[in-house]
Order: C-alpha cells, then structure tokens, then sequence
C-alpha cells in the first residue's frame, strides 16, 4: 500500500509539471515567436518567464541545448535559458508547500463542481488538469504518511530504519551514492524529493539523509547531461561538459550551504506551525538554496560562455529523435522549433535537388556528404 500510494504521489507530481507547462505554453512560444532583446535586462525577464512557467529544471535545460544544436537560437539566449533552468523549481515549491497543509479531495471536489456547472470548455481544460494532477499528489501524499507505519514496520525488522534516521556523513554518504545510482536508473525528474519528502515527514528520514537524496539526484541528472550531448556538435558537447561540471560541483557546495543553512530554520517557528509543516517547509526551501546555488554559479560561467562566438564550419551533429519521445523537450518551444526545422529542411533539400545539376567536381565530396548527413537526421528528428 505505501509503494502504491508513493507511486501515485510521484505520478501526480510529474502529471503536475506536464500540464502545468502545457498550459502556459502559450505564453512561452509567444516570447520566442517575438524574438529575445538585446538589452541584457529585457533578455533576462523574457528568459526567465520561459524558464519559469516550465515547471521542470531538467526539461528546461534540455530545451535550451536542443535550440542551440538545432542553431533556432543564438549561443547567448540559449545558454542564459541554461544558466535560468533552475527558476522552473519555482510551480514545483509551490505545489510542495500545499503537501499535507491542503486537502486533495478538496481539490478533486473542485474539479468535479466545475465540470458538472461548465462541462469542459477549452479555457478551462488545462486549469482542471493542473488541478487534478494536484489533488491526486496531495491525496497520495496522505495516503503515504497513513500507511507508513506498515514500511517503518519492515524497516524496523532489517534495523533499516535506524540507518535512515542516521544523520552522521557516512550514513548521508551511503544515500547520496544509493540516490545517484537509482536514478541513473529511473531517470525520472523530483523521484527523490517526493521520496524525500515522505520520509521526512513520517520521521523515517534524517534532515541530512533527505538531503543527501536530493543531492544524489542532482548529481546523476549532470552526468546524464553530460553522456546525452557528448554526441553533439562541437560547441554543444563543450557548453554541456562545462555546465555538467558546474551543476556537479555547485550541487555539492548547494548540500554544504543547506546543511549550513539548518541551523537558522530551526529557530523562528511560532509554535502554531506543526512539525510536519516545518519538516516540508525547512527541506523545500534547503532545496531552493542548493538550487540557488547552481543558479548563481551558473550565471558567473554563462556570462563568458554565452559571449563566445560558435564555429559555424563544425559538422553538423543534431539531437536525436530519443530527446523527443523521452520528453526531454518543452511543448512550446518545441512548436516554435517546429517551423523554423521544417524550414531549414526545406533549403537543404532545395540545395539536395540543386546538386543533380552540377557537373561532377564542382562541389567537393566532402561538402555533398556533410548536407545529405544534416539532411539525414533533420529528417528522423521528427519534430
């Protein structure tokens, strides 16, 4: 029952994201369509409410790469988006302070009153979506901290539980490799802040432990960044091994500042605050300041890094089509990105037609080679 009830919850939680992003992706796509401004304040404001109406860091940050690769946007833009990709932890805080602060079935009841007085217009599609997404998280996440007596149980039996209420650095370093390894494996966006929390909140988890399993997430997210754009075009494989780095290193200075940053929590709760709600309170916003962290580190190294020119003569070296149905890729950029490869796909088949007509040797070889390979996997892109 608690696996179910945990499954559920992070099913709500990344249902939350989709559709939270699906609603503004309106929004979003009405910025690129406009194009980013030069000036570096105007540029920041319009990066930063495509970042931040995504609801998923990791989604962001792909995103940003696939318009670079894909050369839809300059080198400067993209990697400001990169640097910003934090800020889409934003609708994700927020859905996290609602856990077992706000009735879910209150929620669902809402939901339900709205379709049976409006039926289910277009304009309100995506707001219930959004809405059901957070009542199933917030009902789970009930469910979860009902039935952990039923896992304290177990893990009492194999003295596991006595390893996770463990705070000491050897007991934190076990679960930040465990976390690492696990989501190497699953692959799935905020696993471990929904485990996180579950445990924290049923007084299973340590503060240092739930902390050390955000870490071990954020740290195996920049590896995997790492291994999906070393197949790229040369400019992307160095922007993304420079920014993998970084995200590795700034998430562990991240996990010492948390840890560091503790201490001040603990002192300031009126007493009407519940230990639950300090609990859920205190590790959101410990993640925020790991992720700010990132962010500011992040803003240093994009100032240079978004200020050096691309070589337009390297080969072209595209995503694959793997970034699309992994949903690696933001909705509304994605149809903005549509047109403009459509477009780009178009000129090189018209240069593709235009090569049957030249006399053998006027175009080198390596030339006819390098457009049939673009031509080749901006055609499996199916974007």
């Amino acid at each position: 029952m608690w696996l179910g009830s945990f499954v559920l919850m992070l099913w709500g939680l990344n249902s939350f994201q989709q559709n939270f992003a699906r609603a503004f992706s309106g929004i979003q796509r009405s910025i690129l369509e406009k194009g980013f401004s030069s000036s570096m304040a105007t540029l920041f404001l319009q990066s930063a409410a495509v970042t931040a109406t995504e609801a998923s860091p990791l989604r962001s940050l792909y995103t940003s790469m696939a318009m670079l690769n894909l050369r839809i946007l300059d080198a400067r833009p993209a990697v400001l988006m990169m640097c910003l990709s934090p800020f889409a932890l934003i609708p994700v805080f927020l859905l996290g302070l609602l856990y077992l602060n706000f009735s879910g079935f209150f929620i669902l009841g809402l939901c339900v009153v709205a379709l049976l007085r409006f039926g289910k217009p277009n304009y309100l599609d995506d707001a219930l979506k959004v809405l059901f997404s957070v009542g199933v998280f917030l009902i789970a996440g009930e469910s979860v901290l009902k039935s952990s007596s039923i896992i304290q149980t177990y893990l009492t039996q194999n003295d596991l539980v006595f390893f996770l209420a463990d705070g000491r650095f050897s007991a934190v370093l076990v679960l930040v490799a465990l976390s690492f390894v696990v989501s190497l494996l699953v692959q799935t966006e905020f696993w471990s802040l929904a485990l996180a929390l579950s445990l924290l909140t049923s007084g299973m988890l340590s503060f240092n432990g739930a902390l050390g399993v955000l870490l071990g997430e954020r740290l195996a997210m920049a590896m995997i960044f790492w291994y999906r754009t070393r197949s790229l075009s040369l400019d992307c494989q160095r922007l993304g091994r420079q920014y993998a780095i970084l995200a590795f290193i700034s998430s562990v200075i991240g996990f010492w500042i948390a840890g560091e940053t503790r201490v001040f929590l603990n002192v300031g709760f009126s007493s009407d605050v519940s230990a639950v709600q300090e609990k859920t309170f205190s590790l959101l916003v410990l993640f925020g300041v790991m992720l700010a962290v990132q962010w500011f580190a992040g803003m240093i190294w994009g100032h240079f890094a978004g200020n050096k020119q691309n070589d337009e003569m390297q080969d072209a070296k595209y995503i694959t089509a793997a970034w699309i149905y992994r949903g690696l890729l933001a909705e509304g950029p994605r149809d903005w990105a549509k047109d403009k490869v459509h477009k780009r796909l178009s000129e090189i088949r018209y240069h593709l037609a235009g090569m049957h007509s030249l006399k053998e040797g006027q175009l080198p070889a390596h030339i006819q080679a390098r457009i049939k390979d673009e031509e080749h996997q901006l055609s499996n892109l199916h974007l």
